[in-house]
């Protein structure tokens, strides 16, 4: 059926984008991932292009007071320390951008420093769902999406074991 390993993967990737995102199959977030790297970090930074350029994102939607979330930071440690300098089908790494959705900095600050992920590009403008990052990507409530670098969701997850299916089989070294 497949001539060869990046046909399978395509054709994969496709079967991911099918399964895990919502019914617009097709529908990118190209425009909401450029207003992302135009927003100020909790840090006081801003996130650079050169942050996302030819990444994959993992945009994790969460909240200090979630205990889900909370949990799930330290499997998304896990696999950003595992995928950050990969090869993937068409993008070479992977960046963590949290998007909190939080309206208390001191919260987020505590849980930030607790769970260890410094690391990541944390987003928040302390409005909640209510927020214009979580109305544009529809999310009421935390959950993972692995964006592909023109913008398709290739996993939907309130955890990350599909996240990490996706991720390894983009994997080039498979």
């Amino acid at each position: 059926m497949f001539n060869n390993k990046r046909s399978f993967i395509i054709g994969l990737a496709g079967v991911l984008v099918f399964s895990a995102a919502k019914t617009e199959v097709e529908e990118s977030y190209e425009n909401q991932i450029q207003q992302i790297s135009h927003l100020p970090l909790v840090s006081g930074d801003t996130i650079t292009p050169e942050h996302l350029d030819g990444k994959l994102l993992l945009l994790n939607f969460w909240a200090s007071y979630d205990a889900e979330s909370r949990i799930n930071n330290y499997n998304l440690l896990r696999l950003s320390e595992n995928y950050q300098n990969t090869s993937f089908f068409n993008a070479q790494g992977l960046e963590v951008v949290s998007v909190s959705l939080d309206t208390y900095r001191s919260q987020l600050l505590k849980a930030i420093e607790a769970d260890e992920t410094q690391e990541f590009l944390h987003i928040c403008d302390f409005q909640g769902t209510e927020s214009e990052i979580c109305r544009s990507f529809d999310i009421d409530r935390p959950v993972n999406l692995l964006v592909s670098t023109d913008g398709r969701v290739l996993a939907r997850d309130y955890g990350v074991s599909l996240i990490e299916a996706a991720l390894e089989t983009l994997h080039e070294n498979n």
